[in-house]
């Protein structure tokens, strides 16, 4: 091979890396989703991270549910949401009115949507 040809061959090589990785742009974590986000919503994820407000425990059935945060900052109060997200979870359940991120699986069940989490964690208001 020929020097213009290994140039040619080397310009054409790096233009096509650096259009595939300037097009593909750079990787962000999504944000969580809201409960609202999580009620209106038709397709999920396999995976995906909710935030919200617990609004009730079930210890006995290892389940609390999440209301949307923006619902709580106005009322100010647990009891006045319309729409409450089950979460079911194997470990320590957190306490009512604490704001948690979840990370975990939608399912449709006869019950409604329900979280399948895979962690939870405190995040603040």
């Amino acid at each position: 091979m020929t020097g213009s040809v290994q140039k040619a061959c080397f310009v054409v090589f790096t233009t096509a890396i650096l259009a595939t990785i300037l097009i593909a742009g750079p990787v962000l974590a999504a944000a969580p989703l809201e409960v609202d986000a999580v009620k209106f919503s038709k397709s999920f994820p396999n995976t995906l991270e909710v935030v919200g407000v617990v609004a009730r425990r079930h210890t006995s059935a290892g389940t609390f549910s999440l209301i949307d945060r923006e619902e709580f900052r106005k009322c100010r109060s647990v009891g006045c949401a319309k729409f409450l997200l089950p979460v079911r979870w194997s470990g320590k359940l957190p306490s009512i009115t604490s704001v948690v991120k979840v990370k975990g699986a939608v399912r449709e069940t006869k019950e409604g949507k329900f979280i399948f989490a895979e962690s939870v964690e405190a995040v603040d208001k």
